[in-house]
C-alpha cells in the first residue's frame, strides 16, 4: 500500500513538473523564433529565418554575401554589372530598380519575407515597405565605416544567424588589423578623397564611409568633420585643404583637374608636388560600402601609395 501510494505520488508529481515546463518550453521556443529587431525608424518583428529578403542598398548587398545569403532582390541602379563588381561574382536576383527610387511593385511581386531599405533615401516609403513585408531601415547611403559594421550585425540578427554575424566582423576586423599593419609607423600625412566629374568636385572628410576608414587604418583624413561630402569644392577650396596624398574617383570621364592642372597654385599643393595624386574607381571608393569594400580600399592604399602588398 505504501509503494503504491509513493508511485502515484511520484506519477502525480512528474505530471505536475511536465505540465509547468510545457509553457515555459513553448515560450522559449517562440522566444528563439520570434525576435524585435531596433533599426533606424523603430522596431520590426521577425520571426524565423527570412529567405527571401530585399535589398535596397549596395552595403546591405554585401553584408547578406557576407553572411552566406543572395538577395531576392537588389536595387541595382538597372546596372547589374555594379553588383557584379560589387561582390565579385555573379549571383541571380531579381531587379527592383534603382536605390534612390525602387520599384515597389517589383518589391511586392518578389514576395519578399524581410525588406533592408535605407534611411536617406526610403524613409518616405517605409509604411508602403512594410505593408509588403517586414522592414528594417539603416542607415547606408550616409553611413561612416563603423555604422556599416554595425548594419552587419542588425542584418544578422534579422536573419537569426547573430552569432555568424559575430564572427564576420571578428574575421573582418583581423583582417583589417594585418592590412594596417603595414603603414609606417609616424605616417602623419593628410589624405583626401575626392570625387572629381567633368564640372565639379567633392570632397570626402572624416565623417564619409572612406574617411573613416582612412582613420582606421591609422591614416588622417584632410578634412574633419561632421557631415560626410563636402560638394561642389572649388580649386580655391582644394588649395586650402592642401592634401599630401589624394585619391580622385571618377568614371573613366574627363574632369575638373585636367581644367586645373595648368593652373601654377594647383601645382603647388602637396599632393601635386609629391606626385601622390591617384586615381581610383568610383564604385569602390564612393558609391559602395561595406566589409569588404572596406578591405579593399586598404588593400589600394598599400598598393599605391606604400607599394606594399
Amino acid at each position: 500500500m505504501i509503494d503504491l501510494t509513493r508511485r502515484t505520488l511520484n506519477t502525480s508529481l512528474a505530471a505536475a513538473l511536465v505540465s509547468a515546463l510545457i509553457p515555459k518550453l513553448a515560450l522559449a521556443s517562440a522566444a528563439e523564433g520570434s525576435r524585435v529587431i531596433k533599426h533606424r525608424m523603430g522596431t520590426t518583428d521577425i520571426t524565423g529565418n527570412p529567405a527571401r529578403i530585399v535589398a535596397l542598398e549596395f552595403s546591405f548587398v554585401q553584408a547578406l554575401d557576407a553572411l552566406g545569403v543572395v538577395p531576392a532582390g537588389i536595387a541595382d541602379d538597372n546596372q547589374p554589372k555594379r553588383i557584379e563588381q560589387l561582390l565579385g561574382k555573379q549571383i541571380a536576383y531579381g531587379s527592383v530598380g534603382t536605390r534612390l527610387e525602387p520599384n515597389l511593385e517589383l518589391v511586392s511581386a518578389l514576395v519578399p519575407d524581410l525588406i533592408i531599405a535605407d534611411e536617406a533615401r526610403h524613409s518616405a516609403v517605409y509604411a508602403q515597405l512594410s505593408a509588403i513585408a517586414p522592414t528594417i531601415v539603416l542607415n547606408s547611403w550616409e553611413g561612416d565605416y563603423q555604422t556599416i559594421k554595425d548594419s552587419v550585425l542588425t542584418i544578422s540578427d534579422a536573419l537569426g544567424v547573430k552569432t555568424k554575424g559575430d564572427q564576420v566582423l571578428s574575421t573582418h576586423d583581423a583582417t583589417i588589423a594585418a592590412l594596417k599593419a603595414n603603414i609606417p609607423a609616424g605616417e602623419k600625412r593628410l589624405f583626401l578623397l575626392a570625387v572629381a566629374t567633368p564640372d565639379s568636385m567633392s570632397l570626402h572628410t572624416s565623417a564619409s564611409f572612406t574617411g573613416s576608414v582612412f582613420k582606421a587604418m591609422g591614416l588622417t583624413p584632410a578634412v574633419e568633420a561632421s557631415v560626410a561630402v563636402e560638394s561642389g569644392a572649388s580649386l580655391e577650396r582644394l588649395i586650402a585643404v592642401n592634401p599630401d596624398v589624394m585619391l580622385v574617383a571618377t568614371d573613366d570621364a574627363g574632369t575638373v583637374l585636367e581644367q586645373w592642372k595648368d593652373n601654377s597654385a594647383f601645382a603647388n599643393i602637396s599632393a601635386v608636388k609629391h606626385g601622390t595624386i591617384f586615381q581610383v574607381d568610383r564604385n569602390q571608393f564612393s558609391r559602395f560600402r561595406g566589409l569588404k569594400t572596406a578591405e579593399l580600399i586598404a588593400r589600394e592604399i598599400l598598393a599605391k601609395v606604400y607599394h606594399a602588398g
